[in-house]
């Protein structure tokens, strides 16, 4: 028994340390092809390791070019010369220090991250990895996702929905070697923040994170705006979540993004229709449904008409900024009028930026998106996480 406590002490001793330096690895501009780069430090000097040995360090005033040739990865900077088999690394000395980084492959401006730097060869070009806190990936994420002149509880909702995605979704890219990516398949990361309103938001929210009643973190999604509605995870998704149900929102309606407007020939809509689902466009009935459809509120399949066609399907397929649309013939056309701008489900960005300019409070907002949540410390699900392993620990092992 004393043992086991003593394995309890040292778990939780171990998260408080890990609570204090958390950091998260980002994959850098995994969708181009980087051969050759030019990196420098943002303050102070950077520690250089080449195959994991370090070997010098590169000055404040200096950069360092780095090539990918015949398969080793070659550096060169005023004092340094190098060719690595696996990797480079380059961490900074101060704690506050990052790098900047520039694309040579590219017509990319200059980025500047936080944290330390990875290079190695992923089969013809460089795997470009970001070992950053926490914090500053939250704002880094909160700048590039919210972008600027937006009120401070706004900031703070999406410093809370922000962390918690990035810490709910470590194993995105197990296999990759790294945790996250740095686009729109988890969430856009451009590098270090500017914006005096997000870093304060950041602060005031250090740590915050959703979990639902079992003390687990949710999947906090989030789109552009629900054009009215939200809706339930399991109608897009194949899983049910109780947090992510739909829910009334008129903060969005009057935004730049709550409608849109795509027109097709009756031709081309007919024939996709027919093409894909088998809609009988001889059928009288049927043609009159997917000619003239006017949901009143979120449907799951156009026109509710068999053979059932998913909306989520057509606004893939048709590349629509919704599936929440009206159908109705216009001559030899026909035009699709549509609410809302992304997938839907969770967080309304443009509704809880006219809730925060209203004056609610960043939790109140978060509340109305996500159902039976509750706003812990990213410590306290850690500490109940091991508390549950250990008890599962001493229930199997009397």
């Amino acid at each position: 028994m004393i043992k086991r406590i003593s394995s309890l002490f040292l778990t939780l001793a171990s998260l408080f340390v890990q609570a204090q330096d958390r950091t998260i690895s980002v994959g850098l501009l995994q969708d181009r092809t980087v051969r050759h780069i030019m990196v420098m430090s943002t303050k102070g000097n950077c520690s250089v390791l080449v195959d994991g040995k370090r070997i010098g360090e590169v000055k404040a005033n200096d950069g360092l070019l780095v090539d990918l040739v015949d398969g080793k990865i070659k550096g060169k900077s005023l004092s340094l010369a190098f060719t690595a088999t696996t990797s480079v690394e380059l961490v900074p000395q101060l704690e506050s220090g990052g790098f900047r980084l520039r694309s040579m492959d590219h017509k990319l401006a200059e980025r500047t991250y936080p944290g330390a730097l990875t290079i190695t060869n992923n089969g013809g070009s460089f795997k470009l990895v970001d070992a950053a806190d926490i914090e500053a990936y939250t704002e880094g994420v909160v700048k590039a996702e919210a972008g600027n002149k937006h009120h401070v509880e706004y900031y703070k909702l999406q410093s809370v929905s922000c962390r918690t995605y990035a810490l709910s979704n470590t194993r995105k890219h197990a296999l990759d070697g790294f945790q996250l990516c740095d686009g729109v398949h988890c969430q856009v990361f451009y590098g270090i923040n500017t914006n005096d309103s997000i870093h304060q938001a950041v602060e005031a929210t250090k740590g915050l994170v959703l979990v639902d009643p079992n003390i687990k973190l949710i999947h906090a999604t989030f789109h552009s705006n629900c054009g009215g509605e939200t809706v339930n995870a399991e109608d897009l998704w194949s899983k049910r979540e109780p947090y992510l149900r739909a829910t009334k929102d008129t903060f969005c309606l009057a935004s730049p993004h709550a409608t849109w407007k795509k027109t097709l020939t009756r031709k081309e809509w007919l024939h996709y229709l027919n093409t894909k689902y088998k809609i009988r466009t001889n059928d009288k009935d049927q043609l009159h449904a997917v000619l003239n459809y006017a949901p009143e509120c979120r449907d799951l399949y156009l026109a509710n008409t068999w053979p059932l066609v998913p909306l989520k399907n057509v606004r893939e397929d048709l590349k629509l900024r919704s599936t929440f649309f009206s159908v109705h013939a216009q001559g030899d056309n026909v035009v699709l009028e549509g609410r809302g701008f992304g997938h839907g489900v969770g967080l309304c960005q443009e509704g809880s930026m006219r809730m925060a300019r209203s004056g609610l409070g960043y939790m109140d907002i978060l509340h109305h998106y996500y159902k039976d949540v509750h706003l812990v410390d990213v410590s306290s699900v850690e500490f109940f996480r091991a508390e549950e392993q250990v008890g599962n620990s001493f229930g199997t092992n009397p």
